[in-house]
């Protein structure tokens, strides 16, 4: 038996960090400095071993798949929770369509300015791609008619729904039970008071199972990290042709981020788009790491509670609804400029109606994606294939896939975090006294202030877990 001795010596280095970040969680340094650290050392141990961080691999393997576990659990009782306290199905109404509303714009917003982008860089031109010997008949089973996707919305069982993390069933399984019990509700809350208790008490257990996975995750960003470097650079040979298509990535990763969003909050929430970004930082981070919009969802929402003020029933329904429509950058700017490089690299004639027509398409194929690392493999398959472009360029992506998809799930999470934030300014439950840390709210809290009822609803038992957790 062959003994990989650099995958060893890597193990054997990351878990001498583990260590040490024991210790600094035991001394309580702040929790974001320590998952900013565990990037910064993942990185180096990538670069150290590079192509030899196999051992490392199944430390994050472990953490995504017990934070994936949950997450179909979480999203059922978050819903369940957040719509039976609401006063009418009218609110009801009007946070849905405001919700979707916001994350599909925000995925269009994301698709513009990847085509921009992509066509002012003329990404591909010139590279003479060639398809031959590539297989991409893995790839086709991928790809999902629009119809298909529209049947999969609504739930066939519930059981199966959750086990395969069906996200969109779920929410309107949990959505059409939700509704009857306010109905029911609202002419005798008595028969089904139990009901509210029992949905209560399990999303207390819940959370605070995510509140124990969440204290995991700067070991698993290391983990994480320096496998995802260490690939990356292992495979560096065969990329070159590749690498004004990673960096073109990246900055429409950091302009939809920081730019486009930064103006979204400004205009639509009213809030400092520098503090909103310094809030938010640490489940950007985490979702860097991870590749899982779905798998940040607890740290998305401690933070939508704890940090931004946004209302339990908008947060824990417009960031779940975030994990599975809109993304915009798995469903919008992936797809959009891996179509423009096999376009302009096998020198395929398009015009203005044929870039509006993958625009559009791009956004139907948004509203159905899961927030799981591999996604963007999805609706880049859908997209090519409803263009009539070869499905190869998958494959010959491969090797910059893994770097971009930390960008991708990145942008994906400030999406949906940005959704929330509108829809709670625009539905008058936003919290700015939350929001910009007046020390005084807590005042009013403990003192009730006359006003018990209102900050029940402001400061739910779910927000405590996640935001101890996160160490925000």
């Amino acid at each position: 038996m062959n003994i990989d001795w650099l995958s060893a010596a890597a193990l054997a280095v990351v878990l001498v960090f583990f260590i040490i970040i024991f210790i600094l969680q035991k001394k309580k340094v702040n929790f974001t400095a320590i998952i900013l650290g565990s990037l910064v050392v993942g990185v180096i141990v990538g670069i150290i071993f590079s192509g030899h961080t196999s051992w490392v691999m199944p430390i994050g393997k472990i953490y995504v798949s017990t934070l994936n576990a949950i997450v179909s659990p979480l999203i059922v009782v978050s819903i369940l929770s957040s719509i039976t306290s609401l006063g009418s199905t009218a609110q009801l109404k009007g946070i849905g369509v405001r919700s979707i509303f916001w994350l599909l714009m925000t995925t269009l917003l994301a698709i513009l300015l990847a085509l921009g982008l992509g066509l002012t860089f003329g990404i591909g031109r010139n590279s003479y791609l060639s398809l031959d010997g590539i297989d991409a008949q893995t790839f086709k089973s991928k790809v999902v008619p629009f119809t298909q996707v529209l049947v999969g919305f609504f739930p066939r069982n519930v059981i199966s729904d959750i086990a395969e993390e069906n996200t969109i069933p779920m929410i309107l399984f949990a959505v059409l039970i939700a509704v009857s019990y306010v109905l029911v509700a609202n002419e005798n809350r008595e028969k089904v008071i139990i009901f509210k208790k029992f949905i209560e008490a399990v999303k207390e257990i819940i959370f605070k199972a995510v509140d124990f996975i969440i204290s995991l995750t700067p070991y698993a960003v290391l983990a994480l990290i320096a496998t995802a470097t260490g690939n990356g650079i292992s495979r560096s040979g065969i990329i070159w042709s590749l690498l004004a298509l990673l960096i073109v990535s990246f900055i429409a990763f950091a302009l939809d981020t920081w730019v486009i969003n930064a103006v979204l909050i400004k205009s639509f929430a009213k809030l400092s788009p520098v503090k909103f970004f310094r809030k938010i930082l640490p489940a950007q981070v985490v979702g860097f790491s991870t590749q899982s919009s779905a798998g940040t969802l607890p740290i998305s929402t401690g933070i939508l509670l704890g940090k931004i003020g946004v209302d339990p029933k908008v947060a824990n329904f417009t960031a779940p609804l975030g994990t599975t429509i809109g993304m915009p950058g798995c469903a919008g700017i992936w797809p959009v400029l891996i179509a423009i490089y096999g376009i302009n690299g096998l020198g395929i004639n398009y015009g203005i109606r044929d870039y509006i027509l993958l625009a559009v398409i791009s956004l139907f194929v948004s509203l159905g994606t899961a927030g799981v690392p591999g996604t963007a493999t999805i609706t880049t398959a859908s997209v090519l294939t409803a263009m009539g472009l070869p499905l190869e360029l998958i494959v010959l992506s491969i090797p910059i896939s893994a770097i971009a998809d930390t960008g991708r799930t990145a942008t994906n999470i400030t999406g949906a975090l940005v959704a929330s934030a509108i829809v709670g300014r625009q539905e008058g439950s936003l919290n700015d006294n939350i929001f910009n840390d007046i020390e005084a709210y807590e005042a009013e809290i403990d003192e009730g202030n006359g006003q018990s009822g209102e900050m029940n609803d402001t400061e739910p038992d779910n927000s405590v877990p996640v935001g101890a957790g996160c160490r925000l």
